[in-house]
Formats: structure tokens, sequence, C-alpha cells
């Protein structure tokens, strides 16, 4: 779906990704995107699957972030997926299958009628190429997203050991 360049820019001013590109950078950055409509309930990325080599920001709806968890499999009535965090306009997902171009770590669902602005990592090489300034600027967001989010799983991770979850995981290893 062919995009509004101005409409677009709005939205990656609100993403904490483009943080201190002006509005010319953004619009070079917004040549290159589509947008894509996904209804309530669509699985827009699976856990595991192969990256896309894109990254999305979010222009309308809400997503949801989850993972497959091993333990919640084994509980009794648990679907055997965890809810990571909720997404809404300007979040992007997917960006850290831009950088170390792994399988996604996450599924990412609609979670109501959302559009999502599609940014090609083609696109966006070929701009830093030209714009090292872009580059710089991005990759320093996404640094500083990623580690914080690395702190909360940190914090998380802090608080499992100290609750026991670990034997979980040590059951769950031995079968």
């Amino acid at each position: 779906m062919a995009v509004d360049i101005n409409q677009v820019v709005q939205v990656f001013k609100k993403s904490r990704i483009f943080d201190g590109l002006g509005d010319e950078d953004l619009k070079k950055m917004a040549t290159g995107c589509s947008e894509q409509s996904f209804p309530i309930g669509t699985v827009i990325i699976e856990e595991n699957d192969p990256p896309k080599e894109m990254l999305y920001v979010i222009r309308q709806g809400e997503i949801v972030v989850s993972v497959a968890q091993a333990i919640v499999d084994s509980c009794e009535g648990a679907d055997g997926s965890a809810m990571i965090t909720t997404l809404g306009e300007g979040d992007a997902f997917g960006e850290i299958a831009i950088i170390d171009e792994m399988p996604h770590s996450a599924t990412v669902t609609a979670m109501s009628d959302s559009i999502v602005i599609l940014l090609p990592m083609s696109h966006f090489y070929s701009l830093v190429e030209k714009d090292k300034n872009i580059g710089y600027v991005v990759i320093r967001n996404l640094a500083k997203l990623i580690c914080q989010r690395l702190r909360g799983s940190n914090f998380l991770t802090k608080h499992f050991v100290s609750w026991g979850v670990p034997d979980a995981f040590e059951e769950q290893s031995k079968s």
C-alpha cells in the first residue's frame, strides 16, 4: 500500500528509534516505506521464523509481543505463551532481527485492526551508505532500546532466581 510521506514522518517523530533525526532525514527514510494493514488476531511475525529484513513501525492499532514458554507449556490450562509487552502508535518491532539477522525471538500479533509502516532494510542501508549520521542515530537509538529491554530481562531473571523458577527449568531440561 502506498504511503503518505508526511503522515509517515509524523509517525516516525513519535518513534524512539528515529529520535534525533530531522524532518529531511525522516522524509528520506519514509520514501522507501510501504504500509500494510493487519486485522485483529493476525500473527505478523512468528517466533523462530527467519528475519524478514524489515523494520515495522505502528501507525495505528495495538500489537502484542509474546514468547513461547516451556514452563507455561507444562502448566494445566496454559496456552504456552507469555506476553512480553504491548505496543502502540510510533512503537517499532522487528529491530533485533535486523541487527543480528537471526530468527525472530518473539511472536507479534495484532490485538486490534492495525496499520504498520514497513521500512525495508535495503532502503535503510542504502540511506546509511549516503549519510552515515542517519545510521549512527538510528543504531544508537536501537542500542538504547535493546539495552533497556535487556535491563528489564535481567530484572526478571533476578526475581525468577529468587522465586526458585530455575528448578522448573532444570526439570524441563531433564525431559
